[in-house]
């Protein structure tokens, strides 16, 4: 139970270290996963070009929300961004999504979406059953 107790505090400081308000990962394919330090293309995709989909297989999604603005290639979010993307096996990501937004109070916040990419490798679905 301790090291439980130690465990979520050392969780706690890293995030407080890294500055974000929130940080969340979703798996779509299971890919091998890569060194934490692997490299990564930083690509530009259009998610609605029939291309995309015979292209690339799309493994999951980073998610950084903050206050203020956030700039997708800043070498923090890098950080953050790099070790996952590898984990789940990504050789390349996009920024999916970069929004701001306001409350009527003046506060500003930010979310980043990056999509983690590798190329396409699946074989063709049968034609028949």
């Amino acid at each position: 139970m301790e090291s439980m107790n130690k465990l979520s505090i050392a969780v706690l400081f890293a995030l407080a270290a890294c500055g974000k308000e929130s940080i969340s990962e979703t798996r779509m394919i299971s890919g091998t996963p890569r060194g934490a330090n692997c490299n990564l293309d930083l690509v530009h995709v259009d998610i609605t070009q029939f291309s995309f989909n015979s292209t690339w297989d799309v493994l999951g999604y980073v998610t950084l929300l903050d206050k203020g603005t956030q700039d997708p290639a800043a070498p923090e979010n890098r950080e953050i961004v790099r070790p996952r993307a590898c984990n789940m096996g990504g050789t390349a990501v996009a920024v999916a999504m970069n929004g701001m937004s306001q409350n009527n109070l003046g506060q500003s916040g930010s979310g980043l979406v990056y999509m983690v990419l590798r190329p396409k490798t699946a074989t063709a679905a049968p034609t028949t059953f």
